[in-house]
């Protein structure tokens, strides 16, 4: 199996994945290996994929940028042929901005998560606020003004080319094509046509109008499918650029990047006063700013004796200041003459930089932390999160935080972790668990996080992945609604919640170098992971996390993502096999699996299988078909079997392009299907299958007899035996034929009222009922509901799968929101657009709105 770019990856494994890849033979003549194209061969393909690349006159590109510090970067960057250019960029750990390009301008807006993971002083002053951009913000902008199909076909440079057969990331099978030596790759599809599907190389690299002190080798891999751009997205692409505009002639510079010699630089100093003889010692401090910027902010004067206070402060560049506090005689009490020493300590905040929090900027300042440089060799680094997260994670629990000891290995541990923070973008994790009641810290000990976040910031390649997705999930886990404190532990590399009863194995998969064989590895050292700890009674839960560029299971959808899952070997060794234990039952209770679509357009960032998903996966058909027919008292219901027959299968956000997905309960709407009477209940129906199993009647796929079962596949694609049940039952008074699926282990599929034309069901549509109205709807009616509209008028919205409303004789499509949930109103309502049967919105219907999707 071939890489797919000719850039050495450094990344490896860190726990689990899997793969299934199939290469496509082409162009392979006589005596040529198969798969290989000749040399001539590989250059003609080169020469097809450059010139479709250079004909995209609007270009979409998505995909992964990657770091130097191997994160990747997820980026969905439309240039139209103007020149105009937005990117949305988001970092998988809660950050997210957009930069648009306009007339040489580059402008942004990003969250405070962004900020904190790459430049965190900016956190509080800039979130959520155009501000010019500039390359020292976490996103190579130079390129911004150079991106064109155009210039990416410049890029490719050679007449001698290299072709290598491969699985993009999508899973479809490719042709990586490069010149010979050069960093750059396209690649084009072998299967469905040949088709341009992506490039990679060093994408940051190939503008330079805007470069200033960030260079390219920052961001050194790119991997991005490339398009042209739908109506939908170069609407939402002319409306950001119209605001855009404007932004690029009036948003504001940024506040100035602080430097090391450069900004305000204060230092405090108590003067003496001599011997106090009065009730109160008025007492003079003198804060000197030795930088070159006003420091705004305030002054604390505290005393053992008690009095001091707070003050608030500005001084110039160069300037100094004294400020008079009032601190309490401790000899006023004295019926003599007494002499008795008091300490008086006093420190300055930057409140701009350090935020207006003095208790914690105190307990830095006691500890020899300056508040308003915490990390004095990157003073960009600062602010009150980072603030809070240094005083918070250097106090070992259960103390109170700032305890602080002589010598405090701990505290520089965390300012070093803090220091290195932005090469993980971590920091906006970090701002979480370091103050969350809900992570358990034993006595004496740091915070879990800790050693968690000095893995993600200075371990190895797969170790320091994998860290990063702990954190990331142990600070979705803390934020979930009714969480008790300290019920998240971390124990031996694994997360326990003890509130749930749930303990998570993490493993991360990226190096595509040997990936079947890393793949099986690493679901391997997650499944034994679990042994390490006690887990009975608890859940096991196993997380796939795939880089976004990792082939074949990087950019795929649940569908694809499952088979390639069942299917997944290495050395002849079966992945599934590992996923049972030795009485051949499920070694672990669910699976989660993340990867660039899920992290994007998924609620919660993962596909989730649960106990009945996974005991599917591991299912071992016998080897010898059976001649036993389950009967009513085999039948099992499983969630996802008996969902979808009532309702249909879960909708995937990562693809909005299924729109078919079943249900035949009575006003599931599905698009073609029989539903039952409304009548019947969920429990009504299993009556009615109950009825069916146990007159045993059997059909083929003619419908024929037969007590043969057939060779079959679950909804997790691995191999059963099953029968088809064919036969009438009676509930409510109500006679139905019923056409059921059940396996030989009594696990319920799928059943519907059987729709043959010889049956005795009496089937009514649309056409009976609306239209020439010969027939009614009534509790005892057999509906077919009708296709959806082939061209609904939606503007290119993006919906949840059509609908049909029996009563109103309409069609319904619930809007999908960016999350990848329903998409709500002002009022907090789901937005539903209706249509008629031709697909035409319906008068009040609300209007649709153009989304720029995958």
């Amino acid at each position: 199996m071939q890489q797919q770019s000719r850039r050495r990856v450094p990344l490896a494994v860190a726990a689990l994945a899997v793969v299934a890849a199939v290469l496509v033979a082409v162009f392979a003549g006589p005596g040529e290996v198969a798969g290989r194209p000749t040399e001539v061969a590989a250059a003609d393909l080169g020469a097809t994929a450059l010139s479709r690349l250079a004909e995209l006159g609007d270009l979409r590109l998505r995909g992964t940028l990657e770091t130097d510090g191997g994160i990747g970067l997820g980026i969905d960057v439309v240039a139209l042929r103007g020149g105009e250019t937005t990117a949305t960029v988001t970092d998988g750990a809660g950050g997210a901005a957009t930069f648009v390009a306009v007339a040489d301008q580059v402008v942004v807006n990003a969250n405070a998560a962004w900020w904190l993971n790459t430049v965190p002083v900016y956190a509080h002053q800039i979130a959520g606020k155009w501000v010019k951009a500039s390359e020292d913000m976490g996103f190579p902008i130079g390129m911004l003004t150079a991106l064109s199909g155009k210039r990416l076909h410049d890029m490719f440079t050679g007449d001698d080319w290299t072709a290598e057969p491969t699985v993009y990331v999508d899973g479809t099978s490719a042709m990586a094509l490069s010149p010979r030596g050069s960093p750059w790759t396209v690649y084009l599809a072998t299967e469905g046509g040949t088709r341009l599907l992506g490039v990679s190389g060093p994408l940051a690299a190939t503008g330079d109008k805007l470069r200033g002190a960030a260079q390219a080798s920052n961001f050194p891999y790119a991997l991005v499918s490339t398009s042209g751009v739908d109506d939908p997205c170069r609407e939402s692409t002319g409306r950001a650029l119209a605001d855009a505009k404007q932004q690029a002639v009036t948003a504001p510079a940024p506040p100035p990047m602080p430097q090391p010699n450069h900004g305000p630089d204060i230092s405090v100093t108590v003067l003496p006063t001599g011997t106090c003889m009065t009730p109160m010692c008025p007492t003079p401090v003198e804060v000197r700013n030795s930088g070159d910027e006003t420091a705004t902010g305030m002054l604390s004067v505290m005393s053992t004796s008690g009095g001091g206070g707070v003050l608030p402060i500005s001084v110039g560049p160069q300037q100094s200041t004294q400020q008079v506090f009032q601190v309490l005689n401790p000899a006023s009490s004295c019926t003599q003459t007494c002499t008795r020493p008091y300490t008086i300590t006093a420190f300055a905040q930057v409140t701009a930089i350090a935020g207006p929090d003095l208790d914690t900027g105190k307990r830095l300042h006691d500890r020899g932390v300056d508040p308003n440089r915490p990390v004095p060799a990157k003073p960009e680094v600062a602010g009150p999160d980072v603030n809070s997260v240094i005083d918070r994670l250097s106090t070992p629990g259960p103390a109170v935080a700032g305890y602080a000891k002589q010598d405090d290995p701990l505290l520089d541990d965390v300012i070093g972790i803090v220091q290195k923070s932005g090469d993980a973008r971590l920091l906006s994790l970090l701002t979480v668990l370091a103050k969350h009641p809900a992570i358990a810290v034993d006595a004496g000990a740091p915070s879990p996080a800790v050693a968690l976040a000095r893995t993600a910031v200075k371990g190895k390649g797969p170790e320091r992945l994998a860290a990063r997705q702990a954190l990331s999930l142990l600070s979705q886990l803390a934020q979930e609604a009714g969480r008790t404190p300290n019920s998240l532990r971390v124990d031996k590399g694994l997360l326990v919640d003890a509130q749930a009863k749930r303990v998570y194995s993490i493993a991360s998969v990226t190096n595509p170098e040997n990936r079947d064989q890393r793949v099986y590895d690493a679901v391997d050292k997650g499944v034994k992971a679990f042994a390490g700890i006690d887990t009975a009674s608890y859940a096991k839960v196993l997380v796939l996390d795939f880089g976004d560029s990792f082939p074949a299971y990087g950019q795929v959808q649940r569908n694809t993502l499952v088979d390639q899952l069942s299917l997944h070997t290495a050395g002849g060794k079966r992945l599934v096999d590992l996923l049972r234990d030795a009485t051949g039952e499920p070694a672990i209770t669910e699976l989660l699996v993340a990867n660039r679509l899920t992290r994007e357009h998924v609620p919660g960032g993962r596909y989730v299988f649960g106990a009945d998903d996974v005991r599917a996966l591991v299912h071992q058909r016998p080897a010898t078909a059976p001649t036993r027919k389950p009967t009513s008292r085999d039948l099992v219901y499983t969630t996802p079997n008996f969902e979808h027959m009532l309702h249909g299968d879960p909708y995937d956000p990562a693809n909005p392009g299924k729109q078919d997905r079943g249900g035949h309960v009575s006003g599931a709407g599905g698009p073609g299907k029989t539903e039952f009477p409304k009548a019947w209940t969920p429990d009504d129906i299993k009556e009615a299958i109950a009825q069916v199993v146990d007159q045993g009647n059997t059909v083929d796929k003619q419908l024929q007899p037969t007590n043969d079962p057939r060779s079959d596949r679950n909804h997790m694609n691995a191999q059963v035996w099953s029968w088809r049940y064919l036969g009438q039952a009676t509930v409510k008074g109500i006679t139905v034929e019923l056409d059921l699926y059940v396996y030989h282990d009594g696990v319920f599929r799928n059943g519907y009222p059987s729709d043959r034309g010889a049956g005795p069901n009496k089937i009514v549509d649309r056409e009976q009922v609306h239209v020439s109205k010969t027939e009614t709807l009534d509790d005892r009616t057999i509906l077919r509901n009708p296709p959806s509209p082939a061209n609904p008028q939606l503007n290119g919205a993006r919906t949840f799968p059509p609908r049909y409303n029996r009563t109103a004789d309409s069609w319904e499509y619930p809007a999908v929101g960016r999350d990848g949930g329903p998409a709500l109103d002002q009022s907090g309502n789901p937005v539903v657009y209706s249509t008629d049967s031709a697909g035409v919105p319906l008068s009040g219907s609300p209007v649709p709105v153009a989304g720029c999707w995958p």
